[in-house]
């Protein structure tokens, strides 16, 4: 796994289209669909006229990456007024020409220069903006702010300065589109706030993986037809992988003895004595959980038999 696979692995996951895309229809993930998952009303709903006026202006801005900053201020000061439908899509439509730029501005960073100088400043948890603030190179500071009025963050993994989408920034649009796109910002958000894994192992805990398994579990189920299905469903196998499996550096099971981490044991437990639905998640996880108490959690051919099966479904 490289660093940037411990990073936002869902930004890998999908492959989005582009280009203006007509009321009714959202070219994404390889389909065209219209928007699904339930309308959610505005705060102010402006005439069909007016609403349409604002989504055709927001079509060029959403057309080339270097409208980026623009096309953000205009959604930000204009979502309220166009309803769930448009939003939907002027939102989707963002993510996408932030999909389709971000290997650009991977480049950009990805130079000895920008390295030595990010090196010399970074402080972590610090915005891109914060940063740029911090340095006298006019040039570093030139491309951390453009970085981040286009809507991108830092991360780093393994030494190395990238930039990534900013999902959190979404999170102003969650009231004005539809319900499964509201719930998969928060997906998302999530991801972008707290990744997962760096350098090859777990930033967070069991607890935190089986939780965000049974979110996109939740998304699977509640939303089967959503345009962004498939990212999710993506996402979800990548945590079904990490509650049985763990990460190089994080294993479910310890190399020198093959018992399973104890704050696993602790984790799993706690979350099946706390949830007891028809979660098809947690049902392997029971059953995981059932056969480990029966081979005195260590790893054996019967659970590696078990896990491998799990990971089939």
């Amino acid at each position: 796994m490289n660093k940037k696979q411990g990073i936002l692995y869902s930004v890998l996951a999908v492959t989005l289209g582009l280009g203006a895309i007509p009321i009714g229809t959202i070219q994404a993930e390889g389909a065209v669909s219209p928007p699904v998952g339930g309308a959610k009303a505005s705060p102010l709903t402006a005439n069909n006229d007016h609403a349409e006026a604002i989504y055709k202006a927001a079509l060029p801005l959403l057309s080339s990456s270097n409208k980026l900053p623009e096309a953000i201020k205009y959604l930000n000061a204009n979502m309220y007024a166009v309803g769930s439908y448009r939003a939907t899509i002027m939102t989707l439509k963002l993510e996408n020409l932030h999909k389709a730029a971000l290997p650009a501005w991977e480049s950009k960073f990805n130079t000895s220069n920008v390295q030595r100088k990010l090196t010399a400043i970074y402080k972590a948890g610090a915005s891109m903006k914060n940063l740029a603030e911090a340095t006298e190179d006019l040039a570093l500071r030139t491309l951390l702010k453009s970085a981040s009025e286009s809507g991108y963050k830092l991360e780093t993994a393994e030494g190395t300065f990238f930039p990534v989408i900013d999902y959190a920034a979404y999170r102003k649009y969650k009231l004005y589109v539809t319900n499964d796109i509201s719930a998969y910002i928060s997906i998302m958000a999530t991801e972008s706030d707290l990744p997962s894994s760096k350098d090859n192992g777990l930033v967070i805990g069991w607890t935190d993986v089986a939780a965000r398994a049974l979110s996109q579990e939740q998304f699977i189920q509640n939303y089967p037809k959503s345009n962004r299905i498939s990212a999710v469903k993506s996402l979800y196998s990548i945590y079904v992988n990490n509650t049985f499996y763990g990460q190089n550096n994080t294993p479910l099971f310890h190399y020198d003895n093959l018992e399973m981490d104890l704050e696993a044991q602790k984790a799993y437990s706690s979350i099946l004595i706390k949830n007891n639905d028809t979660s098809s998640f947690l049902q392997k996880l029971d059953g995981f959980m059932k056969l480990m108490k029966d081979n005195n959690f260590k790893l054996n051919d019967e659970v590696e038999q078990f896990r491998k099966t799990t990971m089939q479904l």
